[in-house]
């Protein structure tokens, strides 16, 4: 049998990886939308034109889906982690761009929002914290114990409570709007931070 021609191969997976993309799209829409429990296959599915059977033919229930979306969201979000932790910078600059690159990131990415959904409405249901809700808290906290040390911010204020208003009012931003099917537009997350950070003694680092 003669195998087939590259020709021939090359222009269906790039089909596929397409319709592969919609998909999630057209999920991540549902499940930010809706949730898991409310997410629609069928509506999924008309959003973006395809049968159900094709659908099936990439994803073949919810939880893979969500599994999809929750990798997505484990690997943006793992990137700036990585680079606020290696940055070579000052910890008040890697700790601004930690703050101002997770809001870009829900502000702009869908699957990461809905994911964000999905992870909140999960640790819900088993009373279990967010894995990587807690690793960025975690990263937070060290980072505002070195911007205190280093003489930025007012070192008299104790540190924890500090990082956990820095992690609820980021991420609280986005639990309001992840109900919409869009992210946010506008630069909620900025304007936070610029507060902050002068309300601590400490201009923004440019």
């Amino acid at each position: 049998m003669e195998p087939a021609k590259e020709g021939s191969v090359m222009p269906k997976q790039a089909r596929a990886l397409r319709t592969y993309d919609r998909v999630l799209d057209a999920a991540a829409y549902e499940f930010a939308r809706y949730g898991y429990t409310n997410a629609n296959l069928q509506n999924i599915a008309d959003r973006i034109r395809l049968t159900k059977g094709a659908l099936y033919g990439h994803f073949a229930n919810k939880e893979e889906l969500a599994a999809a979306l929750d990798h997505h969201l484990s690997a943006t979000l793992g990137v700036l982690l990585t680079e606020a932790r290696t940055s070579p910078h000052p910890a008040l600059g890697r700790l601004q761009s930690l703050v101002l690159g997770l809001g870009r990131l829900f502000r702009t990415d869908l699957r990461a929002l809905a994911a964000l959904r999905l992870a909140a409405e999960t640790a819900r249901s088993t009373a279990k914290p967010i894995p990587l809700l807690t690793e960025t808290h975690d990263l937070v906290l060290q980072l505002v114990r070195e911007t205190q040390q280093e003489g930025h911010w007012d070192a008299s204020i104790s540190t924890r409570p500090l990082a956990d208003l820095i992690v609820a009012a980021l991420f609280g931003t986005f639990w309001t709007e992840t109900d919409t099917g869009h992210p946010g537009s506008d630069g909620t997350v900025d304007t936070m931070w610029e507060a902050l950070a002068q309300a601590l003694g400490g201009a923004p680092a440019r």
